[in-house]
């Protein structure tokens, strides 16, 4: 958080000297992400990289940060305008519901789903581990710190009696704990139809197994979190013999609801509009009916995206306009 307080306030000093100059019309708008290390850091480089070629006067930022729930506070403070974040994250935080419980926030909104994301936990093959239950006792990271996997794991294996060691650290030391045999495996976010960075590098040293939830743990889970899904992780991804059923969302960027309706919808358009590039640089989003999944969020979105899709005949459905829309 140091670091994006820095460069938070770089970026205030650069707008103060702008002012008098002929860029003061610039826009410069902070974006949250995630630890570099992670798989998922990429896409949020590749949007922003969008924006700031398509849009001559509106220019991001990334920054490195502890993941959605970080994202969301500097949201809150106003040191970011955009943050990596998934729908149900944004539903629970519009609402102070389930791990935002108490906690309402008042800027969270969609801009734009990119793919699924799973929240995978992924073992040594040598463990010997072959479902959630062998984590019991065992030496494990539930995530990130700040990030949504460490607070549904935290949460959700006590309630189905597994009590592993948790280890909590970033996604670069748990990558080298697992390969030290320090950690018996972490969880972490990435999608569901390519390999994660992360858990590849791993692999270079171990083979790994991804473990997936039988249907009495997906039942608990579902009374904790009953705004996530399921979702499967195919075989042929880190070629296991068989599918496996991961706790699931809708993945992408939120936006401040405070951003101007103008500019979210000319950077939902740039962002939809070249969402090519952007999977040229991030597979994860290959494949996948971007337009659809934000479509199908479950939380509020902004009223640029909700302009947008009313010009090409989408309708959003109630429950997705936010108090401040006011329709043209």
């Amino acid at each position: 958080m140091k670091k994006m307080r820095r460069i938070v306030g770089l970026a205030l000093v650069f707008g103060c000297v702008a002012a008098g100059s002929a860029s003061a019309e610039k826009l410069n708008l902070m974006w949250g992400s995630t630890s570099a290390s992670s798989g998922l850091y990429p896409m949020n480089v590749a949007m922003a990289d969008v924006v700031n070629r398509v849009l001559d006067d509106v220019h991001v930022t990334v920054v490195e940060t502890g993941g959605t729930g970080d994202n969301f506070k500097g949201m809150e403070r106003g040191e970011l305008q955009f943050g990596q974040a998934s729908d149900c994250n944004i539903h629970m935080a519009q609402t102070g519901t389930g791990i935002y419980e108490n906690r309402l926030m008042k800027e969270p909104r969609m801009l734009f789903v990119a793919h699924p994301l799973a929240y995978v936990v992924a073992v040594t093959e040598e463990s010997g581990i072959k479902d959630l239950s062998g984590l019991d006792g065992k030496p494990f990271s539930p995530g990130l710190k700040g990030s949504v996997s460490e607070i549904l794991y935290y949460r959700a294996l006590p309630a189905f009696g597994i009590r592993p060691q948790f280890v909590p650290s970033s996604t670069g030391d748990a990558v080298e704990a697992m390969k030290d045999r320090r950690i018996v495996g972490f969880s972490k976010a990435t999608a569901t139809t390519v390999p994660d960075s992360a858990i590849q590098d791993v692999a270079t040293s171990r083979p790994v197994r991804i473990l997936g939830f039988n249907e009495e743990e997906k039942k608990v889970f579902k009374e904790l979190f009953p705004a996530y899904g399921f979702f499967t992780v195919p075989a042929s991804v880190y070629a296991q013999e068989g599918d496996v059923s991961v706790v699931g969302e809708r993945f992408g960027v939120s936006v401040a609801a405070s951003l101007p309706e103008e500019v979210v919808y000319r950077i939902f358009k740039a962002l939809y509009e070249n969402r090519e590039q952007i999977a040229a640089t991030y597979a994860g989003i290959r494949g996948h009916d971007v337009l659809d999944l934000t479509a199908d969020s479950v939380c509020w979105l902004h009223p640029g995206v909700i302009r947008y899709f009313r010009e090409i005949g989408i309708e959003p459905r109630p429950e997705q306009i936010p108090p401040e829309y006011k329709a043209n």
